[in-house]
């Protein structure tokens, strides 16, 4: 298969899955209907995208290019402003696809298991990233690409100035952050209205300076 070719097919994909989502939700948007509103076999999609979950992120991005796009350019931006500010940055940015990325965590995660039957021909669901270890997980945000990717890049690329500590592992801090925002992203603190500028600050500066007083542990004086 031709890369313009490839390109193309990826592209259909994607287009067939924001179509069928718009119609009838995550829940309903199967891999055999995508495959056919793209006209490609159902087993096309793995050879594109490494999971359902992929496919579906893709299609959320794809509708966010200037999101997208942003994060792209991140780890390029390493070095140019303090983390702090560059993080808080990050977060702002993909507090914009609070309204597609939620609805899609929570359909994948009410979704029985993505394996194929048994004589399909469709290959097994990932493993968890509990079951990975800090090599694999990386080769894993390699495949899948998009923010968790450009979020790790960034943070290797700190890290090689010195910013970030060397005991870091850059995918797994990655992986970590953004599990952590998404989690404040469903919680009582974003409201109907989402967070806001400040509340993505004080997130940021929690995971920078964590909650223990600089001075080690304070005792009370009556």
């Amino acid at each position: 298969m031709s890369t313009s070719r490839g390109g193309s097919t990826r592209a259909a994909l994607i287009r067939a899955t924001t179509e069928l989502v718009g119609e009838v939700g995550y829940h309903h948007a199967t891999t055999k209907a995508i495959a056919e509103r793209a006209g490609v076999a159902e087993g096309t999609i793995y050879r594109h995208f490494p999971d359902k979950r992929a496919l579906f992120a893709a299609a959320v991005m794809e509708g966010q290019r200037e999101v997208a796009a942003w994060m792209d350019a991140l780890p390029a931006r390493a070095g140019s402003a303090p983390l702090a500010d560059v993080l808080a940055e990050v977060f702002v940015q993909l507090s914009v696809l609070r309204e597609q990325v939620i609805p899609l965590e929570n359909a994948m995660a009410a979704t029985p298991a993505l394996a194929q039957p048994a004589g399909s021909g469709l290959p097994e669901p990932d493993r968890t990233a509990a079951d990975l270890d800090p090599a694999s997980l990386g080769e894993a945000l390699a495949e899948r690409g998009g923010p968790p990717l450009a979020l790790a890049e960034y943070l290797r690329a700190e890290q090689e100035l010195g910013t970030l500590r060397a005991d870091v592992d850059p995918a797994q801090t990655a992986v970590l952050l953004l599990a952590a925002f998404y989690g404040l992203q469903t919680s009582p603190l974003a409201g109907s209205a989402g967070l806001s500028a400040a509340q993505v600050r004080d997130f940021v500066d929690v995971v920078l300076h964590g909650l223990a007083h600089p001075a080690g542990r304070q005792v009370r004086t009556s």
